[in-house]
């Protein structure tokens, strides 16, 4: 049994470092692409960015909101976290001449697209939201359901005046 248990957490282990590098791929490869190409930022503050936004966005976003507000939720607030972190860094440390609040803009825009995906993978791997515990085929929809109202008779106790009848 305790073997089984090890292994158990090893997948749960590997799952988190599988997503944390999906995500993190997935914003150095957008951060390129808008700050390298478009604008001309070196490769190391991209990936300097990259590797500060990667942990920040997973922890508050996608294991904190993510299953307290659902997929809109946390993209909204992934938007905000990208593109306040990608303003800072880019208006603070990177020395170059660009509009720092376009590019955080655009790339908090783009990455978000890419989250919404993203948090699809994580609700089903990480936070397993499709258990078995969970039947969300067999949850009442009323829309789908023939009901009626039960009409009967109120059952009152007599009155004085009846008991004597």
């Amino acid at each position: 049994m305790r073997l089984f248990t090890t292994l158990e957490r090893r997948k749960v282990q590997l799952d988190y470092v599988k997503a944390l590098i999906i995500k993190y791929v997935m914003c150095l490869a957008v951060l390129w692409l808008v700050l390298g190409v478009f604008y001309n930022v070196a490769f190391g503050h991209i990936f300097a960015l990259s590797l500060i936004l990667t942990p920040v966005t997973f922890i508050l976003g996608d294991l904190f909101i993510l299953p307290r507000f659902e997929n809109w939720g946390a993209t909204i607030a992934d938007f905000l976290m990208v593109f306040a972190v990608v303003w800072f860094y880019s208006a603070y440390f990177i020395n170059e001449t660009f509009p720092a609040l376009t590019a955080a803009a655009l790339s908090a825009l783009i990455i978000s697209v890419g989250e919404i995906f993203f948090h699809r993978y994580v609700d089903n791997r990480i936070l397993h939201v499709q258990d078995d515990t969970i039947d969300r085929d067999r949850q009442m929809n009323i829309d789908n359901r023939n009901l009626q109202t039960e009409f009967g008779e109120e059952i009152d106790p007599p009155t004085k005046d009846e008991d004597k009848l």
